[in-house]
């Protein structure tokens, strides 16, 4: 064997390692690659939304909160802090409060631009006039969660939304302004 070497010269030793160490690092990114297409175990739930997060603070911590987005100018947390606060209201029946901060849940994410919330805080207000038997104000409410979904591109909220409206015989081609 080594007078093969030796024949073969030290410059074709060299061009056959440099095409092994090649071959090599070509495999192993082939394997790095395929680990990262592959989920590893269970996927982690991220938040959808800054709901999901708020979910698991108390009633006065959300008052907290609010007074504090409120007096430091820090707009963008209070349209999930009053949407949260607001099904914390609804939970002890004090439903003409929890109204209340829905509208305000809505105002302020109209004004900081969080469609999501306000999609859900209407979508909300709707079941609520529903339950008080005033079908034409869910309905309306809930027309224009339908519209800000697809917006969204939140396709199976949409299809929630639309099955809703279906059940309860609410027209769905209605063309709604300033409401």
């Amino acid at each position: 064997m080594g007078e093969m070497f030796a024949q073969v010269g030290p410059a074709w030793i060299l061009v056959c390692a440099a095409g092994l160490a090649v071959v090599a690092l070509l495999v192993i990114l082939a394997v790095r690659w395929r680990r990262r297409k592959k989920p590893s175990g269970e996927p982690k739930r991220v938040p959808r939304s800054p709901i999901d997060v708020l979910t698991g603070l108390d009633t006065p911590a959300i008052e907290r909160a609010i007074r504090e987005g409120k007096t430091s100018g820090q707009h963008d947390k209070l349209p999930s802090l009053y949407y949260v606060l607001a099904h914390r209201t609804i939970e002890t029946s004090e439903t003409a409060r929890a109204q209340e901060l829905l509208r305000m849940s809505i105002r302020s994410a109209e004004t900081v631009g969080q469609e999501e919330v306000h999609a859900q805080a209407r979508v909300t207000l709707g079941d609520l006039a529903h339950a008080d038997g005033d079908l034409t104000t869910a309905c309306e409410h809930w027309q224009i969660a339908r519209a800000l979904f697809v917006e969204l591109k939140q396709h199976v909220d949409h299809e929630l939304v639309e099955a809703r409206m279906l059940r309860n015989g609410c027209p769905t081609d209605w063309v709604l302004t300033d409401f």
